[in-house]
């Protein structure tokens, strides 16, 4: 786990108070650390200095017993370093190094048998080295020659109890001073993580209401950089706020568009009828919802007769408007639930879902094909608008889109082929086989679905 996944797992409060806590003690530790050492240090040459001392006071006495009395009345003046149950450890080496007399303190170590192994009497950091004192015989003038070497061992146990005792006292000092240094970092952690924690509330709160006017003012500490960072705050929730309004208001403008979009992809722009895209869509539905209630559906295939003779003879502007006048009519005759739709030109279909028969449907066609016929004042053409219709029944003329809106186009043929005298050109289309391959277009009719809708010789 890195130390970022574990900071992660507290809050800024625990966080901020951890790490002031594990730096004041990381401090505490390394000032402890040194005022040991320097303790140490100090006490380690106090010991020294007290060894010193005492070797320098009794090393006339010393030296006058070796001189007059030899190394058999040493031992006795060497009791004069034992002052007491802590006192220091001494011995005296001959001049040839051999350990003579020897007079040591309670639990100190013993000192060698010869003056070069005095070093090994130095075991760990904490020890203090023996102090090593030349006797010299002062009456031969100058440096006279060395009768015997003084060594002052300090009492290395009265050191470490020393020693001992005084970081006793540092460690309870630490501590005291740690636990005090963690509650007030907890109080200043609080303290000054406040702000944050009331401006913490106030975003909930505005995020739970979604609306700013509603909300108690954005808290304000008087802290500098926490006030900077509450007006950034308050400004961007201000430009979000504002961003939504606008997003919203695009949105409506999209959804608008889109819609007039839809409406311009699936509408005929001239009569404003659906347009071949949304009439396929509607059948495939239509067709889905018969094969699910098991109900015929009727598809009227509407061919209009004539209308390049209105183009001819009154103009194009007057053919759009017997176009959009035929449409009105169509739209007039059929019933509610029907559907109509523009294919191309002077084409139309209908999708008519309630008819309980092939019957039903051709009278629809036949119906429709008497509103065209009837002329109207309006009408700047002198003729009325007539139509041949072609009619096919789903389940009987064709199962899907492709084969029943080529029935009805080739019943729309049959009734066209009726004499021209006929007010009511409404043809049937004929049982076709349930394999769409079976069928075989003539060769002056293309496919619904092929590019260019159809074309047609001897058009009237």
């Amino acid at each position: 786990m890195t130390l970022r996944e574990f900071f992660s797992r507290y809050s800024l409060a625990r966080r901020a108070t951890l790490i002031t806590v594990l730096t004041l003690l990381a401090m505490l530790a390394l000032a402890g650390l040194t005022l040991a050492t320097l303790f140490l240090r100090a006490q380690i040459e106090h010991s020294r200095l007290s060894a010193l001392t005492q070797a320098n006071v009794a090393s006339s006495t010393i030296t006058a017993a070796v001189r007059f009395g030899g190394y058999d009345v040493i031992a006795d003046s060497l009791r004069v370093f034992d002052t007491g149950p802590g006192h220091d450890s001494v011995a005296v080496f001959d001049r040839n190094g051999k350990l003579v007399a020897q007079v040591v303190a309670p639990g100190e170590s013993s000192f060698p048998s010869t003056l070069v192994e005095v070093s090994r009497l130095v075991t760990s950091v904490i020890d203090a080295s023996p102090v090593l004192y030349p006797l010299r015989d002062d009456a031969a003038g100058g440096a006279g020659p060395l009768l015997a070497t003084l060594v002052v061992n300090p009492n290395q146990n009265a050191l470490q109890a020393a020693v001992s005792r005084a970081l006793m006292t540092l460690g309870i000092v630490l501590g005291i001073t740690a636990l005090a240094g963690v509650i007030v970092a907890q109080s200043l952690s609080r303290a000054m993580l406040r702000p944050v924690a009331e401006l913490t509330a106030w975003a909930e709160e505005v995020s739970k209401l979604r609306n700013l006017a509603t909300v108690a003012p954005m808290p304000q500490s008087g802290a500098h950089e926490v006030n900077r960072l509450t007006g950034s705050f308050e400004r961007l929730v201000s430009q979000v706020a504002e961003q939504n309004r606008e997003l919203k208001r695009k949105q409506y403008e999209l959804k608008a568009s889109n819609a007039h979009l839809e409406t311009m992809a699936f509408s005929d722009s001239l009569t404003g009828l659906p347009n071949r895209p949304l009439f396929e869509s509607r059948l495939h539905e239509a067709i889905d919802q018969a094969n699910a209630t098991g109900r015929p559906l009727a598809v009227l295939f509407i061919d209009l007769d004539h209308l390049k003779a209105i183009n001819d003879q009154y103009g194009h502007a007057v053919g759009d408007a017997a176009l959009r006048a035929t449409a009105a009519r169509i739209r007039r005759a059929l019933r509610g639930t029907d559907f109509l739709a523009r294919l191309a030109g002077d084409e139309f279909v209908v999708i008519s879902p309630n008819i309980t028969s092939v019957d039903d449907a051709v009278r629809l066609g036949e119906r429709l094909t008497v509103w065209l016929g009837i002329a109207l004042p309006e009408d700047r053409w002198s003729n009325p608008v007539r139509a041949s219709i072609g009619v096919a029944v789903f389940p009987d003329h064709g199962e899907d889109v492709q084969t029943l809106v080529h029935a009805a186009d080739l019943a729309m043929y049959r009734a066209k082929a009726l004499p021209s005298d006929d007010s009511i050109r409404v043809g049937c289309a004929t049982n076709v086989p349930r394999n769409p391959a079976a069928l075989r277009l003539p060769s002056n009719v293309v496919s619904l679905t092929a590019s260019g809708r159809k074309s047609q010789t001897g058009k009237s």
